[in-house]
């Protein structure tokens, strides 16, 4: 029995092949079936827009490599795949679970999505006892991680970054603020802003129509023509669009006495950087932000370097977990097979003699003994055995087990 994972991810593959192995509910449920056609019964396939990767127990080479064809099969094409078994597919399990492979590093959201692929597959009846320890071993060390080292307290995302800006600059009590943009920038940092206690939020495009997509309740709709207009009634403008022009110039700006910030998050930029020479106006640029994003990113760095530590441990101990699983299921079998062998040799000895009851009792405690015996050495040696030298004894065993 060993653990082990195979997939693409975006660290191997481009975004046009991660899109061939992209999985759907339904076509992860097919997946799962056929696995039982080459008697894989426990396998996880985590599928999200920057990786798809199958987490499966297995027996033998021939039903990893049968995995790995019914993988490429459910894709419809021939990609490249990495691989990882044993000890090593169990870290990378939950370092992947704890952020150390997402493009945003040591982001919370890859926790969820693993999560939700574990409880479709046991919903599917494709996790046993051996995988539900794993994975649950797996959602408890990270999310000690994150309770110990607290890594979420150091945000990478610029529109996030920029929300901690504005509040230390400006208070955002009944503060009326203007985005201008209709982008995935503009939708997120909308999302922050909606959570404030703000007295107007207003959302300037080129587009009407896009800009409802990224709308909520209580938001106001300003054409972008008459951008300069609501300028004058805002304490903070955010712009984020996609214009290769200035949208906002020193020259057209109103005459103002209200302090006001201007947050850029364009590239190129969309506001007249000069325009911070009128004392009510302040200028924050993405090279402003972008540091303090570096910043973070070193942080979470060296905490989750610190950190590794911890996962490292858990992800050991729960593969000896999984190996102790197994010998004892073979220690458990050499018994059986030990009691099985006495029965039988009881049965044959008792159809060739003549023996009486009692005759028969001393025989059957004679055969038990002696059989049992046979196999204590055996189950001794394994339970002494370590690493590698426990696992190849094992497989001598089960062969042995499998033979007659």
């Amino acid at each position: 029995m060993e653990f082990g994972v195979l997939g693409v991810s975006y660290k191997e593959a481009s975004v046009d092949i991660r899109d061939l192995t992209a999985f759907t509910d339904t076509e992860k449920m097919e997946l799962y079936n056929q696995l039982l056609d080459i008697a894989i019964t426990q396998a996880v396939l985590v599928s999200t827009c920057n990786r798809s990767e199958l987490y499966i127990i297995y027996e033998t080479r021939k039903q990893l490599d049968e995995a790995k064809r019914l993988f490429l099969q459910a894709a419809n094409h021939s990609v490249p795949l990495f691989l990882k078994t044993g000890r090593d597919a169990v870290l990378y399990l939950f370092e992947v679970a704890a952020g150390y492979h997402s493009m945003v590093l040591g982001e919370d959201q890859i926790l969820g999505q693993i999560q939700s692929s574990y409880l479709l597959a046991d919903q599917c009846h494709a996790c046993q006892k051996q995988l539900h320890r794993i994975f649950q071993s797996c959602f408890a060390a990270v999310k000690q991680l994150k309770a110990t080292y607290k890594i979420s307290e150091h945000p990478l995302s610029i529109a996030y970054l920029a929300i901690k800006s504005i509040r230390r600059t400006v208070s955002l009590d009944n503060a009326s603020i203007l985005v201008i943009g209709s982008g995935e920038m503009a939708s997120l940092m909308l999302q922050y802003l909606q959570e404030e206690p703000l007295s107007a939020l207003y959302v300037c495009s080129r587009s009407k129509e896009k800009a409802k997509r990224v709308m909520a309740s209580r938001m106001d709709f300003i054409p972008f023509e008459k951008r300069y207009e609501i300028l004058e009634q805002c304490d903070v403008i955010c712009s984020m669009t996609a214009s290769p022009h200035r949208i906002l110039r020193k020259e057209d700006m109103p005459q103002t006495q209200r302090k006001q910030l201007y947050v850029d998050l364009a590239m190129p930029r969309d506001i007249d950087p000069d325009i911070a020479d009128d004392a009510w106006r302040t200028v924050i640029d993405i090279d402003h932000l972008q540091q303090e994003a570096d910043d973070q990113l070193q942080k979470r760095k060296s905490l989750l370097q610190q950190a590794h530590g911890m996962l490292e441990q858990a992800a050991q101990e729960a593969y000896e977990r999984l190996q102790g699983q197994q010998m004892d299921e073979l220690i458990q079998s050499l018994q059986q097979r030990s009691e099985q062998m006495a029965a039988d040799t009881f049965a044959l000895l008792q159809s060739k003699l003549q023996l009486n009851s009692h005759e028969e009792q001393v025989l059957k405690k004679v055969l038990h003994t002696s059989f049992l015996r046979m196999v204590k050495e055996p189950m001794l040696t394994l339970k002494k055995a370590k690493g590698q030298d426990q696992r190849l004894y094992a497989q001598v065993l089960e062969t042995m087990l499998k033979g007659d």
